[in-house]
């Protein structure tokens, strides 16, 4: 019986690990691969790409409400008692002066149906609001291309710290393998009573710092990975394998043309973001000017009436008596005890605004670029120093843990060598780190639209 339960528990287990296994999405990305699946699953990316299609609705939507418009109606009325009107008895042969008659007039059973056909001629809002729908469309296209622009930038900061910490934990990993052999020989040594304890204790020592750091790496890099797993829009236990290797990302790094590369100002995408905004405030002051402009339209109405006293309106034998109208109908404006000339004074106000803030923009925009430009430059020198100070010390500690294997060396030599080296391997891999970003972030810059 024993037997049977633990076999359906390990029946059980596999199934429920196969679903887990089943549930999960493996994927290889480089960097431009990620790019661009971001600009497919991205959240923000795939609201962006809703909101233009919200305003192509928008366009659609403005442009029906200037063509015909059609309505119809059916209604019954059954006068369960008929109205009763008075009438003075003076209209009436032998009747009263002074005293009134009471009559009922109509049928007790009474139908209308009819339809109505509007057609805007000249309205003024109309005209103006269809070009501000349009304007409103390009800026949705815009706001587009920007989350294009950033998510991009974003990926590249979410992948560079994972192929980093990678790199992190395959170098230290190493390292730790070389402290553990040589805490082995170093055992052995002391056994033999060539060493003293206290060599024993200083490389434990070391090797107890190196696990806690690569501990604390493997911690950030699950970190990064589910940042980056995030901002492409996958699940949290999706399985995510970044092929592009430190080496390739550095070789990508042009240094004189990211320098030298002019900047237009008017084809920044903040900039085009905000030329559209203004085209909209200048929409908007137009839209209020029309206020003072007539409006024409004109209407078709045909209807037929049906009074019975009783419920027999489907019978053929019986009239249905038939109305048609129509007509033209002109709203003029004439007083508005000054609303619309405010309303116009306030869109012109809106409207200087943001030209005012357009050169601040453009000002802003050129200084931002100058300013990313000598932060790029500093982080290329940081890193060239990091990484001559990481082949140095590289080499000390190679040729320390040589002569300690020889006997010419003690233990705090080889501890201070040690953390000389991983100090500098880990700024080494910082400067890197931030030398990839300031690239993204000047590439970002740079960018151009149409």
């Amino acid at each position: 019986m024993k037997s049977k339960l633990r076999n359906t528990g390990i029946l059980i287990y596999m199934v429920l690990f196969a679903q887990m296994a089943w549930s999960q999405d493996s994927y290889s990305f480089s960097l431009r691969e990620a790019q661009i699946y971001a600009l497919e699953h991205n959240h923000d990316v795939r609201n962006a790409l809703t909101d233009i299609e919200i305003a192509r609705e928008k366009v659609k939507e403005t442009i029906a409400t200037g063509l015909p418009q059609i309505t119809g109606s059916v209604s019954y009325n059954d006068y369960l008692e008929l109205p009763t009107s008075l009438i003075p008895a003076d209209f009436i042969p032998g009747g009263t002066p002074g005293e009134f008659v009471e009559l009922q007039f109509g049928t007790q059973h009474n139908a209308t149906w009819s339809a109505d056909v509007n057609q805007m001629i000249f309205n003024g809002q109309y005209l103006v609001g269809l070009q501000a729908s349009k304007a409103y469309l390009s800026l949705s296209e815009t706001s587009y291309e920007k989350s294009e622009i950033e998510i991009k930038d974003m990926i590249a900061k979410a992948y560079y710290p994972v192929i980093i910490l990678q790199e992190n934990r395959v170098i230290f990993d190493s390292t730790l393998q070389s402290l553990d052999r040589m805490l082995y020989e170093t055992k052995e040594y002391y056994k033999a009573g060539f060493v003293e304890d206290t060599d024993v204790d200083q490389l434990e020592l070391l090797k107890s710092d190196m696990q806690v750091t690569l501990t604390n790496i493997e911690n950030q890099l699950e970190i990064a990975r589910n940042t980056f797993k995030y901002l492409l829009g996958l699940k949290a236990d999706d399985e995510v394998t970044l092929t592009d290797r430190l080496d390739n990302l550095m070789t990508d790094i042009n240094r004189d043309f990211l320098l030298q590369q002019n900047f237009d100002v008017k084809r920044h995408i903040d900039y085009k973001l905000l030329q559209n905004q203004k085209t909209i405030a200048e929409f908007k002051m137009k839209l209020d000017r029309t206020e003072y402009y007539p409006n024409i339209n004109a209407f078709y109405s045909y209807s037929q009436n049906a009074m019975r006293n009783e419920f027999n309106f489907f019978s053929s034998n019986d009239k249905w008596f038939p109305t048609q109208v129509i007509g033209v109908t002109m709203n003029i404006p004439i007083w508005s005890s000054g609303y619309r000339y405010h309303k116009i004074q306030q869109s012109k106000l809106e409207l200087e605004k943001l030209i005012v803030k357009q050169d601040q923009l453009a000002q802003g925009l050129s200084l931002r670029v100058k300013t990313v430009k000598m932060e790029f430059n500093n982080a290329y020198l940081i890193y060239l120093n990091k990484q001559m100070a990481r082949d140095n010390s590289g080499r000390i500690y190679q040729k320390t843990e040589t002569k300690y294997r020889e006997g010419l060396s003690t233990s705090l030599d080889l501890s201070q060598t040690y953390n000389q080296y991983l100090s500098s391997e880990i700024d080494y891999l910082t400067s890197l780190l931030d030398l990839l970003t300031k690239k993204s972030e000047l590439e970002k810059e740079l960018t151009t639209v149409d």
